[in-house]
C-alpha cells in the first residue's frame, strides 16, 4: 500500500464520517460495563485519541486486506493491551496488532463471525507511573499543596535553570506535578462479556461495522476490567483539586492525567492545552489536533488562530534552551517512521518511508563537498537499515552520536537539513539558525491560510521538493550559508512563517501568568 496524501484524506474522511457514531458506542459498552452514566465528553477525554488511533490502525487494515483479497482463517491471537501507553506500543510495532487486524477484517468482511477467534492472555498486569527524579520532588515541595494551576507534563525546552526559576516565582498559585505516581493492579480478563458484545453487533459492511465488532474486543484493560481500580487509585493520589490544570503532552497514553481532568471538569476544574510540535495548524487535517482542541476547555497555539474556534488562542511555547556555540557543523538530522500504519497523517508513511531515505541518500550522494557534515540519524532505525543506506551513500561521512541534544546540536550548527517537515524545522526557524528542508509533495497535504506562508519559505530557498535540490542549493551557498539566511528576503518568509507557526518568545513566562491569572480571575470562563 502506497500511503500517500490522497489515501491519508480518504481514510481521515471516512473515519470522521463515523467518529461520533464510534465514540457513542464506546460510552454505551464501558457505562453497560461500570454500571452508570458519564456524559459522552467524560470517555472522549479518557478514550477519544485511544479510538481515533485504533480506527486508523483498522481502517490501514482494512484498506490493505482489500487490496490483497485475502480472508483466511483468523490464525493470530487478540492482542489486548494492559493500558493506552501498552497500546502505543502495540500501534507502532509492526507485529502482533496490525497482523491480527488484518486477518480479522478480512475475515468479518467475508460474512464470517468472530466467536472462534482467541484471546492473547487471561490475565494482565497494569503497571504505570514510577518514581519522580529528585529535581521534580524538589520542584514540587516548594509550591503551595493547593494550586490554582497545576501544570503537568509542559513542553518545556527551556533550560532546568529557567524552568526552576520560573516555577519558584510561581510557587503560591501554580505547581508542577507529573502525576508518577504508582499504579500496580492485576486483573482477570472478561473473555465472556467481551466475546459476547463483538458477536452480538452482526455482519458487518463498511468501516462502522467493523470497528463495533473489534472495539470490545481490542479495548485496553485500564479501560475495562481494571477500571474501577485504576480510577480509585488515580483518585486517591496525593493531589488537590486545582482550578486549573494544564499540560502539553499527557492527553496521550497517560490515563492518570485524562482520568483527573474528566473527574474534576464535573467539579469546576477547566482543562487548557497546549500544542506540543509540528503539523499543527499547517496540516490539512490533524488529527491529534483535532481531539486536543474538542476536549480541552481553551487550546494554545505556537502562534496560528482558528476564526471558526474562539477557544483556539496564541500562546508562546517556552523560549528554546540554545546557548551560544561555536556554529561548526553542517547537521543533516534525520526522522524515521514505523514499517506500520500506527495513525493516518500527512507524513511519511509505508511506502513514502522508502522515498524519503531515497531523497535522504539522494542529498548526501549529491553533496560535492561534505567538510564539517554530521548526521543524526533518529533514535529509532524500526529495522529499515536506514543508517546503512546513508553510509552506502556517503561512506566517508561522520555520524553523530547522540550523546547531547538536538538543541545542542543545532547550536553548534552554522547549517540544519532536515529530511520531513516536523517539529525540527520549527524549532531551527524559530532559533533562527539557517535551516533547509527537503519533503516528497505526495507526502504533505497543507491548510489553505499555511499554504503561501509554506509557498514562501520555498521561494527563498527554505524549502525543496528534493533531496538533489537541497543538496544542490547547499553546494551554491559556498560555505556560507549565513550570508544567503540573513538576506532581507529570506529573513521576512522566515518571519512570517515563525509569527503563525513557531513563535516560541523569551517573553513566554509574563505571556503564560497573564494568561493562567486571567483564566484563575474569569472562572475560566472560556467560549464554547
Amino acid at each position: 500500500m502506497y500511503w500517500n496524501a490522497n489515501a491519508v484524506s480518504d481514510g481521515l474522511q471516512a473515519i470522521a464520517e463515523c467518529r461520533s457514531q464510534l465514540l457513542l458506542e464506546l460510552k454505551r459498552l464501558l457505562d453497560e460495563y461500570c454500571q452508570w452514566d458519564k456524559p459522552l465528553r467524560y470517555y472522549d477525554i479518557i478514550a477519544g485519541d485511544w479510538l481515533e488511533h485504533f480506527a486508523h490502525v483498522t481502517y490501514a487494515a482494512m484498506v490493505e486486506g482489500l487490496a490483497t483479497g485475502d480472508s483466511r482463517p483468523v490464525s493470530s491471537l487478540i492482542p489486548v493491551s494492559s493500558d493506552l501507553a501498552a497500546h502505543l506500543l502495540l500501534r507502532w510495532n509492526e507485529s502482533g496488532l496490525h497482523a491480527h487486524l488484518r486477518e480479522a477484517v478480512a475475515w468479518l468482511l467475508a460474512g464470517r463471525s468472530p466467536a472462534s477467534w482467541k484471546f492473547s492472555t487471561n490475565s494482565v498486569q497494569i503497571v504505570s507511573g514510577g518514581t519522580s527524579s529528585h529535581a521534580s520532588r524538589l520542584l514540587r515541595s516548594i509550591a503551595t499543596s493547593q494550586p490554582d494551576v497545576l501544570l503537568v507534563d509542559p513542553y518545556f525546552k527551556c533550560g532546568r535553570a529557567e524552568t526552576a526559576a520560573t516555577l519558584f516565582k510561581w510557587r503560591r498559585w501554580a505547581a508542577l506535578d507529573n502525576l508518577q505516581y504508582p499504579i500496580r493492579l492485576s486483573t482477570t480478563l472478561d473473555h465472556r462479556w467481551r466475546m459476547n458484545r463483538a458477536s452480538g453487533v452482526g455482519r458487518p459492511n463498511d468501516l462502522l461495522g467493523v470497528l463495533r465488532v473489534l472495539l470490545p474486543l481490542h479495548l485496553p484493560v485500564a479501560l475495562l476490567e481494571g477500571f474501577a481500580a485504576y480510577r480509585d487509585a488515580t483518585l486517591a493520589m496525593p493531589v488537590k483539586r486545582p482550578k486549573i490544570i494544564y499540560s502539553a503532552n499527557a492527553l496521550h497514553s497517560q490515563l492518570s492525567f485524562k482520568l483527573l481532568a474528566a473527574e474534576w471538569r464535573d467539579h469546576g476544574t477547566r482543562l487548557l492545552y497546549h500544542q506540543h510540535g509540528g503539523g499543527y495548524g499547517i496540516d490539512r487535517v490533524h488529527a491529534i489536533e483535532e481531539f486536543e482542541t474538542r476536549v480541552s476547555d481553551r487550546f494554545f497555539t505556537w502562534g496560528w488562530r482558528n476564526v471558526d474556534n474562539p477557544k483556539i488562542q496564541p500562546l508562546s511555547p517556552g523560549a528554546l534552551h540554545c546557548p551560544t556555540k561555536k556554529r561548526k557543523y553542517v547537521l543533516l538530522s534525520c526522522c524515521n517512521f514505523p514499517k506500520v500504519v500506527y495513525r493516518l497523517h500527512f507524513h511519511p508513511m509505508p511506502g513514502t518511508i522508502q522515498v524519503m531515505h531515497r531523497e535522504t541518500c539522494d542529498f548526501l550522494a549529491e553533496l560535492p563537498v561534505r567538510k564539517d557534515m554530521l548526521v543524526r540519524p533518529y533514535s529509532y532505525d524500526y529495522s529499515w537499515g536506514f543508517v546503512d543506506m546513508m553510509r552506502h551513500a556517503a561512506p566517508n561521512v561522520v555520524f553523530d552520536d547522540r550523546r547531547v541534544s538536538a538543541l545542542d546540536r543545532y547550536a553548534q550548527s552554522r547549517l540544519v537539513v532536515h529530511n520531513y517537515l516536523g517539529t525540527g524545522y520549527l524549532e531551527t526557524l524559530a532559533l533562527n539558525i539557517p535551516t533547509i528542508c527537503f519533503y516528497d509533495t505526495d507526502v504533505y497535504a497543507f491548510r489553505r491560510d499555511a499554504q503561501p506562508l509554506i509557498d514562501g519559505l520555498e521561494g527563498v530557498g527554505i524549502l525543496h521538493r528534493s533531496g538533489k535540490a537541497a543538496a544542490r542549493f547547499v553546494a551554491e551557498l559556498h560555505d556560507d550559508p549565513a550570508g544567503w539566511w540573513m538576506k532581507p528576503e529570506v529573513q521576512d518568509a522566515r518571519n512570517r512563517f515563525v509569527e503563525q507557526y513557531a513563535n516560541f518568545s523569551p517573553d513566554w513566562k509574563a505571556q503564560w501568568e497573564t494568561e493562567f491569572r486571567r483564566a484563575i480571575d474569569q472562572g475560566c470562563e472560556i467560549a464554547a
